[in-house]
């Protein structure tokens, strides 16, 4: 029962340090990040020098929590002060966020870990998240929107059909155009015009595989978005198209398996970041 209430109380202090990164939805605004922070990402810095402040943070102050469980104070204490060292240092890194920074937290945390009293220890582990949980709630979405996660703009695609190179954004609009180009013309009963939008659709969609590789290395996180369940759902509809009388429920639901299962997973993982980095470009 005490190593049970050991771990609930561990838990919960965790947990209290992140109760600020709840942010109100009419608080939530995605700023690009300031310029100072470009030189401790690549490529202006040969590694993401601030997220890695980030985690010797998060594993100093979580290290205090995983040694006062097991009752090793010799190093929560050790974890305490390296945390406040390396929370000094990152409050230095960018002017614009100094305000984030509160540096009496920090020691107070540390002198608390030195007494061995989980209250007081739990009471100023609460003071100093707040200032980590602000900031994380105010700019981390848009770090790892800036930081972490791949422009589209760089990305050149030689469209299989125009046989023209074109950019990664206008290519998507022609894909989307193809699309269109099947279901609106199916809609009108007009099947041989829908079978040469198709195949102009699938052409196009296959090539986002040697798309996809520009940043997936990995064959099975390349086949996610174009695999075999989207294949297999255009030679359905190909079928359907091709036959004397169109199974019209059968060629609607691949239509869906292509739409829900390929197109919109895909934005769902990349579209949002793409939306941001584009705002962000126009502003310039």
């Amino acid at each position: 029962m005490k190593g049970y209430l050991k771990v609930l109380f561990i838990t919960l202090i965790m947990l209290s340090m992140l109760m600020p990164l709840q942010a109100k939805a009419k608080d939530v605004v995605i700023k690009k990040p300031p310029e100072s922070l470009d030189k401790f990402y690549p490529p202006l810095s040969k590694k993401p020098e601030f997220i890695i402040q980030m985690h010797k943070m998060s594993t100093n102050f979580g290290g205090v929590f995983v040694n006062m469980g097991e009752k090793d104070w010799e190093n929560a204490v050790k974890r305490g002060e390296q945390l406040e060292e390396e929370y000094k240092k990152t409050s230095k890194m960018v002017p614009e966020w100094k305000d984030y920074f509160n540096l009496e937290a920090a020691a107070s945390f540390a002198k608390a870990v030195k007494t061995r009293d989980p209250k007081q220890i739990g009471k100023a582990s609460q003071e100093l998240g707040k200032t980590c949980g602000s900031c994380h709630a105010e700019n981390s979405i848009a770090v790892w929107t800036r930081y972490h996660w791949p422009s589209v703009k760089s990305i050149k695609i030689v469209d299989p059909v125009s046989e023209k190179e074109l950019e990664y954004g206008k290519y998507m609009k022609g894909l989307s155009g193809a699309f269109k180009g099947v279901t609106v013309n199916f809609g009108e009963n007009q099947y041989d015009r829908a079978g040469k939008a198709l195949n102009a659709f699938q052409k196009k969609y296959i090539e986002l595989r040697s798309t996809c590789s520009k940043c997936h290395t990995n064959d099975n996180v390349k086949q996610f978005f174009v695999g075999d369940n989207i294949t297999a759902a255009m030679s359905n509809m190909k079928k359907e198209l091709t036959s004397a009388k169109p199974n019209i429920g059968n060629f609607w639901k691949n239509v869906g398996i292509v739409g829900k299962q390929g197109c919109k997973m895909c934005h769902l993982t990349h579209r949002a970041y793409s939306i941001i980095q584009g705002v962000w470009e126009q502003k310039k």
